[in-house]
């Protein structure tokens, strides 16, 4: 089938500036820095404006603080890679020797605007230091509609990095041809908090990804796609495992992955509201370990047309909400009691009472009860001194059997005398496949009420386990089976109704040389190719509509951490 042109773009994409070429050619001033050191790097970014090139020479140098980049260039060093093959040739490398501000802080920050474009690309990444830094070894702030970071290779020794990138603000993008090992860490957090609540003004904690609509199939995602990663530990299983939160929006796409799950956050640690939407299609994914797919937290999902090789994944895709079986404290929503108003509930309300009689860490003994057996499976006991909740999985005549959350201080250790309550939850805040619901605002958040999310189902299809032709489907986690309905909340072997992909490959990677090329001396002309590694599928993918980008101001995420160095100010 052959490829569709980029034609058509929205104006977001249009406006890549000097760089985007729809035809002819157009000519881009290039900057050189003199060595790939911090000092000369920040020069030469210093004499570019806006949609020019700073190119970064061959070499190797270690940075001691962060380069924050705020105008809309190219930063583009001389490695080159092979994001199939999974090798680079290290020709310029930034080693991190960062001293860290508390949290940390990353080797390189973006901080985007709407209507500028931004490109980081041919930088390989070393890892010195061994104090852990928290947000991502590039991270990308702002809520620009075009950013790019490409044919970059990430080295295993970023150990110490707890991401490799972040993305952390509302942003439209790719990052492609990426080559990257890893040890420990995540590959890429997906953090969108100022997504624009439904008025435009600037949201928080993600409340405005989860009052606007999903929007499956456009370009209002951060894409990841035609990347090599790869897990070389042996063996931390979510090592190079993505990860978000705070309303972020994903996809993932056409990458080649060893050992690597799709891994969420929900609604449930935080002020913060967990992940928005992802897709996660058209990946080849090679497993040395028995491993699940992935953990899906909140908000929506659809996977379809990936391979799995190698050990047989014992899980598909995982879906649960945390909330139903741990109180969490530091959460102003607390856990999905059965009686939280901001979860839909059973509207039997307290359906028995008592009191503990015996100790015991999993079980609640009431010795004063007759129950049928299992009568009370998939509803929650709350005990009443501090609302804290355990969900229960089964019961006797006199005993309810649950289980809670371990982590994060664990449950409540049930005792004598303890009185407890048994209630039922219908839909918890967030839970998988709810999507677009009323507008949640303030710290703490106002006025406790069910938002009315819309049920968005899972949808999984044509996962293939290539060695037998197994499907790769979609599974409740421990103590969503109640939640996780097949047919209703999620749907295997079923494409979702009227879905098409966006256009592959991203219309950011069109029209742009690779590295190898923009560093040419005297090439600053953006010439059109096309990649010989690129997948031809089926599906193939719309174009991009033609609508205008919506414009949202910047987060608090765009402030820069004290030690950073500023450039371009």
């Amino acid at each position: 089938m052959p490829r569709e042109n980029p034609k058509g773009l929205p104006l977001s994409l249009a406006l890549v500036g000097a760089f985007l070429v729809a035809a002819g050619s157009v000519r881009a001033t290039i900057i050189n820095a003199r060595s790939p050191s911090l000092a000369d790097v920040k020069a030469a970014i210093a004499s570019a404006a806006d949609g020019e090139t700073v190119i970064v020479p061959a070499g190797r140098a270690a940075w001691t603080s962060t380069l924050t980049i705020t105008k809309g260039i190219t930063l583009i060093g001389q490695t080159t890679t092979d994001s199939v093959a999974g090798t680079a040739a290290d020709n310029t490398v930034i080693v991190d020797n960062l001293t860290r501000v508390p949290g940390g802080a990353p080797i390189i920050k973006v901080i985007s605007s709407v209507g500028k474009s931004y490109r980081i690309s041919g930088l390989t990444l070393e890892g010195q230091n061994t104090t852990t830094n928290y947000n991502g070894a590039i991270m990308l702030a702002g809520n620009s509609h075009s950013v790019r970071l490409d044919h970059c290779h990430f080295k295993s020794s970023l150990q110490h990095q707890s991401s490799y990138v972040a993305i952390v603000g509302a942003i439209w993008g790719v990052a492609d041809h990426n080559v990257m090992e890893f040890i420990n860490g995540e590959s890429f957090t997906f953090y969108m908090a100022n997504w624009p609540n439904p008025d435009g003004t600037v949201g928080l904690n993600g409340d405005g990804s989860f009052a606007t609509p999903t929007n499956f199939g456009s370009g209002e995602f951060f894409f990841v796609e035609d990347n090599y990663m790869k897990n070389v530990s042996s063996f931390f299983e979510f090592a190079g495992n993505t990860d978000d939160l705070r309303g972020g929006r994903w996809v993932f796409r056409h990458n080649h992955c060893y050992d690597i799950e799709m891994q969420t956050h929900g609604t449930e640690d935080g002020r913060w509201r967990g992940g928005r939407a992802r897709e996660i299609y058209g990946n080849d994914f090679h497993n040395a370990h028995a491993h699940a797919v992935g953990g899906i937290r909140s908000g929506v999902t659809i996977m379809h047309h990936n391979t799995f090789d190698g050990v047989q994944p014992p899980r598909g895709l995982v879906l649960e909400a945390y909330r139903p079986f741990f109180k969490w404290p530091a959460c102003p929503f607390y856990g999905a009691t059965g009686d939280n108003p901001w979860d839909a509930n059973d509207p039997h309300g307290v359906h028995d009472s008592g009191t503990a009689t015996s100790r015991t860490k999993t079980t609640i003994v009431d010795t004063s009860k007759n129950w049928t057996p299992n009568q009370w499976t998939n509803f929650t006991a709350k005990f009443i001194g501090d609302n804290q909740v355990a969900f229960i999985e089964s019961n006797t005549s006199n005993t309810l059997n649950v289980m809670y959350y371990p982590d994060s201080g664990g449950g409540h250790v049930w005792q004598a005398g303890d009185r407890y309550q048994i209630h039922r939850v219908d839909v918890a805040l967030d839970q998988p496949g709810r999507g677009q619901g009323d507008l949640i605002i303030g710290d703490p958040p106002h006025n406790p009420h069910w938002p009315n999310q819309r049920l968005e189902p899972t949808y999984c299809w044509n996962n293939i386990y290539t060695p037998t032709g197994a499907h790769i489907n979609a599974v409740p986690g421990p103590g969503n089976g109640r939640l996780q309905q097949l047919g209703r909340d999620y749907f295997n072997d079923t494409p979702m109704p009227g879905y098409t992909p966006y256009t592959y490959p991203h219309p950011l990677t069109r029209g742009l040389p690779p590295p190898e090329q923009m560093t040419r001396p005297g090439n600053a002309t953006a010439n059109s190719q096309d990649n010989p590694h690129k997948k031809r599928q089926p599906w193939g993918g719309k174009k991009p509509e033609r609508k205008k980008a919506k414009e949202a101001k910047e987060s608090s995420t765009n402030e820069t951490p004290e030690g950073d160095q500023n450039v371009g100010n």
